[in-house]
């Protein structure tokens, strides 16, 4: 792949082609109970990013549009006040 300003080339250090798996950074999945979450990043170590509200009930899923953590609702769990 070729540097085009923003994505330099997937290249290491020495220009050895750094395999695919470790270009591809790991995202969290967490588990909830409830159908609505704020995420603010990992701001613990410095990663944070504008706090958002995510709503699961569509499809009992989501994935942060800042972080990529993907939410998901645990099995069973109720969606609602009741």
């Amino acid at each position: 792949m070729a540097a085009n300003g923003y994505h330099p080339a997937n290249t290491s250090v020495n220009g050895a082609p750094m395999s695919s798996a470790s270009t591809q950074p790991a995202f969290d999945t967490v588990t909830v109970s409830a159908a609505s979450v704020a995420c603010d990043g990992d701001v613990a170590n410095g990663l944070g990013h504008p706090r958002v509200f995510l709503d699961l009930t569509a499809e009992g899923k989501i994935v942060c549009p800042y972080c990529s953590r993907t939410y998901v609702l645990a099995e069973g769990a109720k969606i609602g006040h009741h």
